[in-house]
């Protein structure tokens, strides 16, 4: 059954109603009604009404939404303990069926449940809630739990507009997005790296001309060696050393030793190259550009970190370091691997600073 195509005015809004009088279950209401108390129950996070509305016995039947069984009375208890203390939640329910026997019942609901966040947003989830009743002393009582879940979603708490979980999922990937520095020696699994490089070549590119080639580099000696030849070709190109005396020199020399090891601690690395002879090539570095960054936000949601880097990495000193033919050029040097820690996000300008609409002319 599609919630969807239920007419609105044939939904039944428990929150509305108000057909069992006490706060507690008790002999002779009808399966209808029961179930209410057992809605406004949950609404009020009243335990206890609650409580009076499922079984004494010591075994309950509850499949939660994340897909956890709990087959307690005890468990189904502490999770709505749990449940009831949080804050800024409701949970308008439509009942769509209600099926009374002899001694067993059934009710088929949807919940619609709703929960401000501390960004403002509303996390939403909707779900078929399937409730199985067992007559107990004159009384029914829940035996069963079903939830299963039709849509998690969140939404603008003004405009009403709702995002997937996928669709935050892929936002909060590129906003966590950082250049790491310093890794972790863990191994990247081929499957990962193979993911990340498949990620990369679905970039946009002028023409369809995919100009990239993606050298991955794993050998811990020649990276070795490379972090050595690195530091040199940064001094080689650092003309303020020629002022400085002995003392500063060492400095520099240790600071950069230290900056290099750091960038070169991960597992592995990809040089992002591009074909200077593709059909376009007055576009091969934007292009180039563009799988890096589906490179890095790839790795981002794999739990890796990256980092553009071409300072260390001069193209000309590169190419002859890996033999790269001549009609190849360097768009970025970057790791992927395990952050020794993530940081911190920067400052970032905000976004009424950085958009125009129309024309910049009024």
């Amino acid at each position: 059954m599609n919630p969807r195509s239920i007419p609105l005015a044939a939904m039944l809004l428990v929150t509305a109603m108000c057909t069992a009088t006490d706060a507690q279950n008790r002999p002779g209401l009808s399966l209808r009604e029961t179930f209410d108390l057992y809605v406004r129950s949950i609404q009020r996070s009243d335990i206890d009404a609650l409580f009076s509305t499922v079984t004494d016995e010591p075994r309950v039947t509850f499949l939660t939404s994340a897909g956890r069984l709990i087959d307690s009375r005890e468990g189904y208890y502490q999770f709505h303990q749990e449940w009831f203390k949080e804050a800024g939640w409701e949970m308008p329910v439509e009942l769509l069926e209600v099926r009374e026997g002899a001694d067993y019942g059934s009710t088929l609901a949807i919940f619609h449940y709703r929960q401000k966040q501390p960004d403002g947003r509303v996390q939403a989830l909707d779900s078929y809630f399937t409730l199985i009743f067992h007559k107990e002393h004159d009384m029914w009582k829940v035996v069963t739990d079903v939830c299963t879940p039709i849509e998690r979603y969140t939404m603008e708490p003004d405009s009403g507009v709702k995002y997937t979980t996928d669709q935050l999922y892929l936002l909060d990937t590129v906003k966590n997005r950082r250049t790491v520095r310093k890794y972790k020696p863990m191994p990247v699994p081929k499957d990962h790296l193979l993911a990340i490089l498949d990620a990369a070549r679905y970039a946009p590119t002028a023409g369809n001309q995919q100009p990239w080639t993606f050298l991955v580099i794993q050998d811990r000696a020649r990276l070795d060696r490379l972090e050595g030849e690195a530091v040199e070709w940064y001094l080689e190109r650092d003309k303020s050393q020629a002022t400085r005396d002995e003392a500063a020199l060492q400095k520099l020399r240790q600071s950069l030793q230290e900056q290099i090891t750091n960038a070169l601690s991960a597992p592995v690395y990809v040089a992002v190259l591009v074909d200077s002879t593709s059909a376009y090539p007055e576009y091969v570095m934007t292009d180039g550009a563009l799988a890096a960054e589906n490179l890095m936000l790839a790795a981002r949601a794999l739990g890796y970190g990256t980092g553009f880097f071409t300072t260390f990495f001069p193209e000309a000193r590169m190419r002859a370091f890996f033999q790269i033919p001549d009609r190849y050029k360097l768009v970025c040097f970057t790791p992927i691997g395990v952050p020794e820690e993530w940081p911190t996000t920067p400052e970032k300008k905000g976004l009424e600073t950085l958009v125009v609409y129309e024309s910049f002319r009024k």
